[in-house]
């Protein structure tokens, strides 16, 4: 199938551009939360949160940090895929009602979740969750704009 044309002189194709960006976005995130979560396993805000080093965390029970790097690599690659599965649905196919929909349940589901457990826990470290926040704005702004029907190609 080819390949939708990004453009931005309707409020459709501001929407795909947007969406696609959101896309990339969660790939990236995707991509370093696998990173961290299989090598360093937290970022400086994490250990700031917790009030513990990684020493620390290690004599409460070897297993811990392996558990957290376990949970972290998984959310980044479920964080990927849903990226990637984003993208391809936005480039290869018309934005249609069913396809907004199923963007707005995902996002609300997604980005609830992952927002709003560190709202949940109160681990709301501004240079921590402003990736996430900048992304969920851009994702629905992009799904909002494509209730615009698309021009005729």
């Amino acid at each position: 199938m080819p390949r939708a044309r990004l453009e931005f002189a309707s409020p459709a194709g501001r929407a795909r551009a947007l969406l696609v960006a959101a896309a990339f976005g969660m790939v990236a995130a995707g991509l370093t939360i696998t990173t961290v979560g299989a090598t360093a396993v937290f970022v400086p805000q994490d250990l700031e949160f917790i009030r513990a080093s990684r020493e620390e965390l290690q004599a409460i029970n070897a297993k811990l940090i392996p558990l957290i790097a376990h949970d972290r690599a998984g959310f980044g690659g479920a964080l990927l895929c849903f990226g990637v599965a984003t993208l391809f649905a936005v480039l290869h196919g018309p934005i249609r009602k069913s396809l907004r929909q199923a963007l707005a349940l995902a996002g609300v589901f997604g980005f609830s979740t992952a927002i709003g457990i560190h709202a949940a826990i109160g681990y709301l470290s501004l240079p921590h969750l402003a990736p996430a926040v900048f992304g969920c704005v851009v994702y629905f702004v992009g799904v909002a704009l494509a209730r615009a029907p698309e021009p005729a190609t």
